[in-house]
């Protein structure tokens, strides 16, 4: 069908997504006047087009206690799957990052907009998407003066990115004098975090400068802080419980046969439940109790701009951004998983051994002259130098950005406009984790003077003597438990490993990535001659050029080109190595945008855009078509349909990259290779809106759209669930010639010549053109406003409503993937986020002069675990739904603003998931009652 036939008039309203619109106030800057430029080229572009456009100003956000961008991204309906909670387990490394995820398509698939300019893009990927993003945490709220939400493909006018819609921060530029605040928050289990923002403004004939500097700061949140994050292993055998442990297990080897081999079953440390294990088949480890629900995190913003109108008319903007965002501290687990572990034995002459022999006779069968160790180097005992607590990392990332136009107008009419913008960001990330030689020797009594990285031991050296220590993997080494703090009744001063062991055993895997983006835009627009039966055609034409650079600077441990390890991925036992890379890509386009009144109360947008990426990716065409027809003063239809896509970004294209990720099969965490592919094609989608507007002149307004995206050639991430699930049932059924098999680098510590799936050791995925995805709902709203004179009072709410999020079959090695519809689904089995059907958010505001009470209920609907049970440890088959309850004050003077708010009054828990965390970090709050409180003053202006 072709776009032309596809297209029907609709209409949206422009609403506070959070909560329904502010009511409004005698004070015209707590509710500012606001005009949409997002969505069209063409200047004076009216608020009321033909785009679905939210609006939410900088009074509309400071009436809802003044969210941070995270927590107002999270509400909104129109979002689903948001990262922005600390959470390793989920978000794979981003924490301090935040994102915005527009229908759930993905955070990669929102273009994010500075004052109508691109951003640079996070260095760091979502893990299990390969997806860069841009970091909404870098932006100053206070410079935020409103924010406008696309909820529509805008390819045409934006290029690529602008799949599921754009989100266009408009900075302040009207401040006069000298403003500061800050605010407060604490709930159950923190020291509370707190902002402090101040902005200055000076205000001439014909230029203005405003500077808005911010400070934030969290303090960090054990998970042992919330009773519901911590669960026994019969709760949720899921919930951080790995079956490799410190202590761990062992299998006696001796001589069978005229050779080494094992004479018996696995033996359980009998010191396992001493420290805080669980038996169940072995000693089970509670990772999650080393982890932290919220890292300390300490961010400086700054944003800056000027603006002049030259003598000649001609305007002139230039803005400047620094941020820096620093997790000095993030905590994980003592110690990761090996992935293979054929080669950590433990000789019979090990002292930690016959120690443990000697205290437990018969534990260990006659004959026995060394033992296979399995488990961790370090677990229940803490981390040595640590204070017997977890590993430590830290993340940290900074950026700039430097931008400028120049704006006039020709005396034909003409409107130009040029621009050229620069942005960076540089991350680092270090993460522990033990080196595989490293272990081995120490194993072997040559910890610290052997070298741990190559497994070199010095000629002569003697096991345990010299400058040489054992490492110890058994309870006597461990004084008390960690976390329960219990003293282990076995332990032995003298076998006990030392810091200084400790961190010769471990190294901080770590890169430096840097992205940059270098854009220079021309486009002209104006009033045309041709004549409708409405008006005058109005349109826009213009091109840019975008340079996008992607940087990755390994530490010389991680670089693969200098240490590929004894397997080639690296010389750690879990985390894998990477490979330098410097890419960059030049990007073309030209576009061209048409505003035609067909009549008084009908007019049309018409927007095409071609952008070339030269390569193997090629180039994109695409067209979009928008109208409004104000059918009475109460009714309006407004829609619009569009082809919109988004070329892969320089980290999908080439390289390798290695997540973390929860394997059912081997019901551990395993290492994910992703591969990049220089072969991917551009990912493109259909999309359209339809709807209407109604407004009774008396108060009341209601609006309802229905959206509908159908995405083709997605760019994503195999499944490693699909892999493994596909691997395992061929291997079962005797089909180990199946290439799926492949992907998997097993290690076979049975001996007995089949690969388990407990022997899992690496998964191989690779990023690809994916399966056609059709999503389609519905977007609800209404309001109706009382004005009582010396007051006013109003309710409302909006909702929205996933119709379908349907994914086609699709196959990995000629092996048939089975989508489906995933909406209602938590998803943790394939590459989408957590879809609940509905969302909405419900309002009661009254406002009376300089005070403002509000009221909101959020309601988040249930939703399935769609994995079989086994895959989620028999429990968790739905989540539940949530409703919270929040309170605000506001009280506003002409100097003097304070707010009051308490957020999830009832102080309801996450509902239940059977994940790592016990709870959905992609949709749920996991604070519970929240009180806050803000402070804004100003001088002068």
């Amino acid at each position: 069908m072709k776009l032309g036939s596809k297209l029907a008039f609709g209409a949206s309203i422009l609403v506070l997504g959070a909560a329904g619109t502010a009511a409004a106030q005698d004070d015209d800057t707590l509710r500012q006047s606001t005009v949409t430029v997002t969505g069209s080229a063409i200047a004076g572009t009216p608020e009321d087009a033909a785009l679905p456009v939210d609006v939410l100003t900088a009074g509309d956000l400071k009436i809802e206690g003044s969210p941070s961008i995270t927590e107002l991204i999270r509400n909104l309906g129109v979002s689903s799957g948001v990262d922005g909670q600390t959470n390793q387990f989920a978000s794979n490394g981003l924490e301090g990052t935040s994102n915005v995820n527009l229908r759930g398509l993905g955070p990669a698939r929102t273009l994010v907009l500075i004052n109508g300019r691109r951003q640079t893009v996070h260095p760091y990927a979502i893990g299990e998407q390969a997806q860069l993003f841009v970091d909404t945490n870098m932006i100053p709220s206070a410079a935020v003066g409103r924010i406008e939400v696309l909820k529509d493909g805008a390819a045409a006018i934006y290029g690529s990115d602008a799949i599921a819609g754009v989100v266009n921060f408009i900075t302040r530029d009207d401040l006069s004098g000298f403003e500061i605040g800050g605010d407060y928050s604490t709930f159950d289990g923190t020291d509370g975090d707190y902002n402090i923002n101040a902005a200055y403004g000076l205000q001439g004939d014909n230029w203005s400068w405003v500077t808005s500097v911010g400070y934030n700061f969290r303090n960090e949140v054990p998970l042992l802080e919330k009773d519901w994050a911590i669960l026994p292993y019969e709760d949720n055998p899921v919930g951080g419980w790995s079956s490799l442990s410190n202590p761990g297990y062992y299998v006696p080897l001796g001589v069978v046969n005229g050779a080494i081999g094992a004479i018996s079953g696995p033996v359980l440390d009998s010191g396992c439940t001493d420290v805080g294990g669980t038996v169940v088949g072995t000693c089970r480890f509670q990772f999650t109790q080393f982890d932290n629900l919220v890292e300390e995190e300490e961010r400086y913003q700054v944003f800056s701009e000027y603006n002049r109108t030259f003598a000649n008319g001609v305007d002139f903007h230039l803005e400047g951004l620094y941020g820096f965002s620093d997790v000095p501290s993030w905590k994980t687990s003592p110690s990761y998983p090996p992935q293979v572990l054929t080669n950590q034995v433990v000789p019979g002459s090990h002292p930690g051994l016959q120690q443990y022999m000697a205290d437990n006779p018969g534990a260990f069968p006659a004959g026995t002259l060394a033992a296979l160790y399995i488990g961790r180097s370090f677990g229940w005992g803490g981390f040595p130098g640590t204070n017997n607590g977890p590993q430590e990392g830290f993340r940290t990332y900074e950026s700039y950005r430097l931008a400028g136009d120049l704006t006039g107008q020709w005396s034909n009419g003409v409107t130009w406009d040029t621009a050229l913008s620069w942005s960076t960001t540089e991350g680092e990330r270090i993460t522990n984790d033990t080196y595989i030689n490293g272990l081995t020797i120490a194993l072997q009594g040559f910890g610290l003077c052997g070298d741990a990285n190559t497994g070199a031991v010095p000629a002569g050296a003697v096991p345990g003597q010299g400058g040489c220590e054992y490492y110890n993997p058994f309870s006597n080494a461990i004084q008390a438990g960690a976390i329960n703090g219990n003293a282990n009744p076995q332990y032995n001063p003298a076998l006990a490993n030392s810091a200084a062991l400790a961190d010769w055993m471990t190294d901080g895997v770590g890169t430096v990535v840097t992205t940059d983006l270098l854009v220079w835009d021309a486009s002209v627009s104006g009033i045309s001659n041709v004549q409708t039966s409405g008006g005058s055609v109005g349109w826009a034409a213009g091109v840019q050029v975008r340079r996008e650079g992607y940087e990755v600077d390994p530490n010389e441990v991680t670089d693969l080109t200098v240490n590929p390890g004894p397997g080639g991925t690296g010389p750690f036992s879990f985390l894998a190595g990477t490979t330098p890379a410097d890419r960059d890509q030049t990007i073309y386009a030209v576009f061209g945008e048409l505003q035609v009144p067909l009549f008084e109360d009908v007019d049309m947008q018409f927007a095409v855009r071609y952008e070339d990426y030269g390569g193997e990716v090629g180039s994109t065409f695409d067209p979009k078509v928008a109208g409004k027809w104000q059918v009475n003063d109460q009714l309006a239809l407004r829609g619009s349909a569009q082809t919109s896509f988004r070329g892969p970004t320089l980290n999908q294209l080439d390289g390798v990259a290695t997540t973390l990720q929860f394997v059912s099969a081997a019901s551990a965490f395993k290492a994910v290779d992703q591969f990049g592919n220089p072969e991917l094609s551009p990912e493109s989608a259909f999309s359209f809106n339809i709807g209407g507007l109604y407004d009774n002149l008396n108060g009341f307004t209601a609006s309802i759209d229905y959206y509908n995206f159908d995405f083709s050639d997605p760019i994503i991430v195999e499944d490693q669930a699909d892999i493994v699930g596909a691997a395992v049932a061929a291997i079962n059924a005797g089909d180990t010639e199946n290439p799926i098999i492949s992907r998997i680098t097993f290690t076979d510590n049975n001996d007995d010549g089949i690969n388990q799936a407990n022997e899992i050791a690496r998964i191989r995925t690779n990023i690809v053109n994916g399966p056609d995805i059709k999503t389609s709902g519905i977007d609800l709203r209404a309001e109706q406003v009382w004005d009582m004179g010396a007051s006013e009072f109003s309710i409302g709410g909006e909702a929205t409503y996933i119709i379908e999020y349907d994914v086609d079959d699709f196959e990995i090695e000629g092996v048939l993937i089975a989508g489906g519809d995933r909406v209602g689904q938590f998803n943790r089995s394939n590459f989408s986020r957590s879809l609940p059907q509905w969302k909405g958010n419900f309002f009661a505001n009254w406002a009376m002069g300089n005070h403002n009470v509000r009221g909101v209920m959020r309601h988040v609907d249930s939703y399935d675990d769609e994995r079989a049970a086994a895959a989620r440890g028999g429990v968790g088959a739905e989540i539940d739904s949530q409703t919270t309850f929040d309170a605000f004050y506001t009280y506003r003077a002409d100097a003097f603003d304070l707010g009051l708010s308490v957020v999830n009054i009832t102080d309801e828990d996450p509902p239940f998931a059977a994940f790592d965390l016990n709870y959905d970090p992609y949709t749920h709050n996991p604070f519970g009652r929240t009180f806050k409180v803000s402070v804004t003053t100003r001088f002068g202006g």
